[in-house]
């Protein structure tokens, strides 16, 4: 893979304070920063990262998984595979007709490019179970298909589906050739997590925060990459414009100024982003050849929008077209600024707890499930479906050892290492995601007879935390999932674990 040029702020034109004080701006109240890139022109003049992330580490994407399904039916399209123009229902006519569906004639009418700009006139969002293809057909109309904006997931998914019965292969096979080895992204790094039923598709894929700066170069560029038309000029013109207004959409301002191909229009005129939940952002200004991605967690609903703002106001309403005359003193110290960044540590152990926690436990009631979760508000753990079922064995004991920094909870063969200190340190286990491995725990006493274990799933932002509470001669457990969102911000599950006696 061809590195990207590096060059200084000022060769961009913007100084180096002005980049430092728009990462001073980006970690703000609502969010934990993760991970950040700006480009100019094709080269780079701003990275870091917020230890213990790192550039190599891919990160959850969220719904920017959709701009990457929209790249590959761009692709598919261009290649005779298919139009925009076709219904879905004509795609799915055989699965429909051997589950026996009876299909609205609305729905019928629903077409690629319907799905592409939300605009497939649904009453509601499609439920999204195992049998999630079949959930989208079953689903209520309201509008006629493309004349209404509902943000529609599901939708997305399909696209994926599509993309599979057209060209054989699944989404990350089938742009492997075709975008990631030409742009420069790593393919065996890029994870894109599939349904039960085998079908890759969005919310599900990890990439790096380059993996999604170079997509967002190559719409920049209007689908050309070193002179290579890789994704057809008209494809990505018309993506980045608004097909539908969304001025009622239940979003903050950036969601209220039109929606394109799969992305979305930004309150400044001529900015488009890719845009995935609690904060991941591909934003893409092609009238300044500029673009930047964004990997963090931030509090829903208000959090990302704040985010946003600060990238205008710090850098896409201030870049200057001509380049800064060099100032090597406020670029070193910005070098020494963003190398110093990192994520804040956790709560430290205060308390000397009298009782010992120490032993093996059999779980007797409910779980005991520390891995990735995403539940939306009111909602359960949707990321349930993307699990290896070969590997999401339930946790029937446990152990729990502590030592002089650490405590040690070890599980199906499986060991978490939380630290007392509250400090974050990178350490890897196997678990039901493959590939996303990459962890940080720490440990407290929140009372002498309660522990508190907190597992920071590092390719993503969720966090897990897991307490022990002693009642009697019982262990109670509760699993926490936070789902960064004010209005409900926690997923709890309870369980019951009794100690096992040798």
């Amino acid at each position: 893979m061809k590195a990207l040029e590096r060059i200084t702020p000022e060769e961009a034109g913007i100084s180096s304070q002005q980049m430092e004080k728009l990462l001073c701006s980006l970690m703000h109240e609502r969010t934990q920063m993760n991970g950040f890139m700006a480009a100019r022109d094709g080269k780079v003049f701003a990275e870091c990262w917020w230890k213990p992330y790192h550039k190599d580490m891919v990160h959850s994407n969220h719904s920017i998984g959709k701009s990457y399904t929209c790249t590959a039916i761009g692709i598919a399209e261009q290649e005779g595979l298919l139009s925009l123009g076709e219904k879905v229902t004509d795609i799915f006519e055989k699965e429909i007709k051997a589950a026996g569906l009876h299909v609205d004639p609305q729905l019928e009418q629903i077409t690629i490019r319907d799905i592409l700009t939300m605009t497939t006139g649904m009453a509601v969002h499609p439920a999204m179970t195992e049998q999630w293809i079949n959930d989208f057909f079953q689903t209520a109309m309201k509008y006629r298909p493309g004349t209404h904006f509902m943000y529609n997931s599901s939708g997305s998914c399909l696209l994926g589906a599509i993309i599979l019965k057209k060209t054989g292969f699944n989404l990350k096979e089938y742009l492997t050739p075709r975008l990631f080895n030409k742009i420069g992204i790593n393919a065996e790094r890029f994870v894109w997590l599939q349904f039960p039923d085998g079908i890759e598709a969005e919310p599900a894929s990890f990439g790096t925060t380059e993996d999604n700066l170079r997509l967002a170069m190559l719409y920049c560029q209007y689908g050309k990459w070193q002179g290579e038309q890789i994704l057809n000029e008209n494809f990505v013109k018309n993506a980045l414009s608004v097909q539908i207004n969304t001025e009622y959409a239940p979003e903050q301002l950036d969601g209220r100024c039109g929606y394109g191909y799969q992305l979305w229009a930004c309150s400044r005129p001529g900015i488009f982003r890719f845009d995935g939940g609690q904060g991941q952002f591909g934003i893409i200004y092609p009238d300044k050849k500029l673009v930047v991605a964004i990997h963090e967690g931030a509090m829903m609903p208000y959090g990302p929008q704040v985010t946003l703002e600060a990238v205008y106001e710090n850098l896409t309403d201030i870049i200057q077209d001509e380049k800064l005359a060099p100032d090597e003193k406020a670029y070193a110290h910005f070098l020494k600024f963003k190398k110093e960044l990192q994520m804040p540590d956790d709560s430290r152990d205060c308390i000397c707890a009298s009782n010992n926690f120490n032993g093996e436990y059999k779980m007797v009631a409910g779980e005991l499930d520390p891995w990735i979760c995403v539940a939306p508000p009111g909602k359960g753990d949707f990321f349930k479906l993307f699990r290896n079922k070969n590997k999401n064995i339930p946790i029937e004991k446990f152990s729990i050892c502590e030592e002089n920094e650490a405590i040690l909870l070890l599980f199906n063969g499986e060991k978490i290492v939380a630290y007392k200190d509250g400090k974050l340190r990178l350490a890897k286990i196997h678990n039901v995601f493959d590939q996303l491995d990459d962890y940080a725990a720490t440990a407290r006493h929140i009372n002498k007879y309660t522990l508190e274990i907190t597992i920071h799933w590092m390719n993503a932002w969720m966090i897990t935390q897991l307490r022990f509470e002693q009642v009697n001669d019982q262990l109670r457990t509760t699993t926490m999932n936070l789902r960064l969102n004010e209005e409900d911000n926690w997923l709890f599950r309870h369980g019951v674990a009794e100690r096992i006696m040798r």
